[in-house]
């Protein structure tokens, strides 16, 4: 049974997708969370946004989480049920750091939990995937981990496989101030590509997957090049391209640009040691050279969205 009168606390985290060559396969959880609270409403759909970058987001049914939960709604034989929903931002919009995919996460996963409908982990990516438009960033915002994910042909079923985070690494991100939107980074990508680039992206997700899974972070440097994504969209980023030469000759074990952008993140060692401490300078002086923003470490999430609590409804 429904009980309308309790409330769902639901945290998200923030992505990182692509990780270099795996473009719209890969992405990974970070330690950093969005909260959407959210009940079943009698009244028709209403949705608070707060916190940084709120006045860009809609309210309504067209929000990423009302839309994340409609999806469930849906699939669970409830759509003409309405939800309230208190969504409290933290990832900063349009950085490339995963906002839009944990909001859409929060929402599935909160839908699911108030109607009590128990869909498989693998119902919940799909669901998000129709809302997302593709698995790299939901996949680990709903499972957690660095996931690999497809979507399997006329887009019936989305597989993601799962694999708990690295140990004994953690993330620096830099992230400028200014916004890149997804639309305009994938519009800079051209229709076709080289056999040989597309080469060496395959070779380098699959180094880069299994060095991850083998804890190799010795191979993660060269494993986490591109040549299908980063290169056309360098111009959207200024100093991109030298950043991420700069970060790699100072011994980091990976680095790349954070989903479209046009954050840079940096897979450094977990703790105090000399690479982070350099990397974490060039990072700095990257963002005050082009625009300004700041740099943040971030773990690795081991857990995707969940339910922090039930409680009554504010």
């Amino acid at each position: 049974m429904v009980d309308l009168g309790r409330a769902v606390l639901v945290r998200a985290p923030a992505t990182t997708a692509n990780l270099g060559p795996g473009f719209d396969a890969l992405g990974m959880a970070l330690d950093w969370y969005e909260e959407a609270e959210c009940a079943l409403s009698t009244d028709g759909w209403v949705v608070r946004v707060s916190g940084p970058g709120a006045g860009a987001v809609p309210r309504g049914p067209d929000n990423l989480a009302a839309r994340g939960a409609r999806a469930v709604l849906a699939a669970a034989g409830r759509p003409h049920a309405a939800l309230r929903i208190a969504l409290r931002l933290s990832v900063p919009v349009g950085r490339g750091l995963g906002s839009s995919a944990a909001a859409v996460a929060a929402g599935v996963v909160a839908a699911d939990a108030l109607l009590g409908a128990g869909l498989p982990p693998e119902e919940l990516v799909r669901l998000a995937t129709e809302v997302e438009g593709h698995p790299d960033n939901v996949a680990p915002a709903i499972l957690g981990g660095l996931c690999a994910s497809c979507v399997a042909a006329g887009g019936a079923r989305v597989l993601s496989v799962r694999l708990p985070p690295p140990p004994g690494l953690e993330a620096l991100a830099a992230i400028p101030d200014a916004v890149l939107r997804t639309a305009v980074a994938r519009s800079v990508l051209p229709a076709a590509v080289p056999f040989a680039d597309a080469v060496a992206n395959v070779q380098r997700a699959c180094l880069l997957v299994a060095g991850l899974a083998a804890g190799r972070t010795d191979v993660l440097a060269e494993a986490t090049c591109d040549r299908l994504h980063q290169p056309y969209r360098a111009p959207l980023v200024p100093g991109l391209l030298g950043c991420l030469d700069a970060v790699r000759a100072a011994g980091a074990p990976g680095v790349f640009l954070s989903g479209a952008g046009p954050s840079i993140l940096a897979l450094v060692p977990a703790g105090p040691s000399p690479v982070r401490a350099a990397v974490e300078g060039i990072l700095h002086d990257h963002l005050r050279a082009h625009g300004g923003g700041a740099v943040r470490r971030l773990g690795l999430a081991a857990r995707g969205a969940h339910v922090v609590e039930r409680r009554a409804p504010a």
